[in-house]
C-alpha cells in the first residue's frame, strides 16, 4: 500500500518539484540575450515568479512568429528603414540668431565656438575654439549639426547623448552660393538619408542648357565631402534615398570647385547652365 503510494504520488511531486526548481535556477542565472540586429523588442513586464516563467516560455514563442510574418511579407527592408530613418532624427538644431555671412556647407573648413552639455550628468561651463572640417570622424555629429549656418549664427545642436551650443565663426573655403536648384522625384520616402561622410555610389545624366544629352548613365562612387566629385553633384545628392532620383539644375561655377576630380569635366558645360540627374545607387 505504502509502495503503490509513493508510486502514485510522491515520485510525480518529486519530479515536478526538481523540474520547477531547475526551470527556477535557470531563470535566475540566465538572463535572455537580446537578438543581434534585431528589427523590433518585445517588451514584457515581469515582476513575480509567474510572470517570469511565462515571459521567458512565451517570449521565443512571439518572437518566431513575428520572425515568420516579417520573413513572409517581406517587411525586413521596411523596418530597417525605419530604423535608420529614426536613428538619424536624434540629431536635431534650434537657431538662436541665424548670422548673415558665409554658408556652411558639406566638406567646409570651419572655426566654432562651441559649449557642450552633457545630456547624462552636468557639466561646469566652458567654452572652446574648435576647427574642423564638416562630415569628418572627428567631432562628427557636432559638424553635422553646423551644416546650413551662417558665419556670425548661433545654434543649439541636439545629439544621442550631447547638447552643444555652438556659434559660426568663419567658413574658410567658401562655395559659390544661391548656384544650384534642386528638384526631388521621390519614390521611396521612407529609410536612410544620405548625409554629409557617407560613402556612396551614383548614377548620373547630364544634359545642356538646351536638353541636348551629354552624358548618359556613368557610375560615381565617392565619400560626400571629400571633394572628390564636381561640387554640384556632391553636395545634390546629400539627403537623397535608395531609389528616388534627383534632378539638379547648376550654374558653371560649382561643377569645377573640389581637388582631384576623377570625372572628366569635358562632360561638363563650362559657359552655362547643365541639368544633372542623379540615381543612388548604393
Amino acid at each position: 500500500m505504502i509502495k503503490k503510494f509513493i508510486l502514485q504520488y510522491l515520485i510525480p511531486v518529486i519530479v515536478i518539484f526538481s523540474l520547477t526548481a531547475a526551470c527556477i535556477l535557470l531563470i535566475v542565472n540566465v538572463s535572455p540575450k537580446k537578438k543581434e540586429n534585431s528589427l523590433y523588442e518585445v517588451n514584457v513586464t515581469h515582476d513575480g515568479l509567474v510572470q517570469t516563467i511565462a515571459c521567458y516560455l512565451v517570449r521565443p514563442i512571439i518572437e518566431s512568429v513575428f520572425d515568420r510574418y516579417i520573413e513572409k511579407n517581406g517587411l525586413a527592408d521596411y523596418l530597417n528603414a525605419q530604423k535608420e530613418a529614426m536613428a538619424q532624427e536624434l540629431l536635431n538644431f534650434q537657431d538662436i540668431n541665424h548670422g548673415n555671412g558665409n554658408e556652411a556647407f558639406c566638406g567646409q573648413k570651419v572655426s566654432l565656438q562651441v559649449h557642450k552639455v552633457s545630456n547624462t550628468h552636468f557639466s561646469p561651463f566652458f567654452i572652446e575654439d574648435i576647427t574642423l572640417e564638416i562630415g569628418k570622424e572627428r567631432l562628427k555629429e557636432l559638424s553635422l549639426g553646423v551644416i546650413g549656418m551662417r558665419e556670425g549664427g548661433e545654434r543649439m545642436i541636439l545629439a544621442s547623448n550631447n547638447s552643444y551650443y555652438v556659434k559660426l565663426i568663419k567658413v574658410h573655403n567658401v562655395y559659390p552660393s544661391d548656384a544650384i536648384m534642386i528638384f526631388d522625384n521621390l519614390i521611396n520616402r521612407t529609410g536612410k538619408s544620405v548625409k554629409c561622410g557617407d560613402h556612396v555610389v551614383i548614377k548620373y545624366n547630364i544634359k545642356k542648357h538646351n536638353g541636348k544629352l551629354q552624358v548618359e548613365n556613368k557610375i560615381l562612387e565617392f565619400t560626400v565631402g571629400d571633394k572628390q566629385v564636381p561640387l554640384a553633384i556632391e553636395l545634390g545628392v546629400i539627403g537623397m534615398k535608395m531609389g528616388n532620383n534627383r534632378t539638379i539644375i547648376s550654374s558653371p561655377d560649382i561643377l569645377t570647385v573640389t581637388n582631384n576630380i576623377p570625372v572628366n569635366m569635358a562632360d561638363f558645360d563650362k559657359e552655362n547652365i547643365s541639368i544633372i540627374t542623379l540615381s543612388l545607387e548604393q
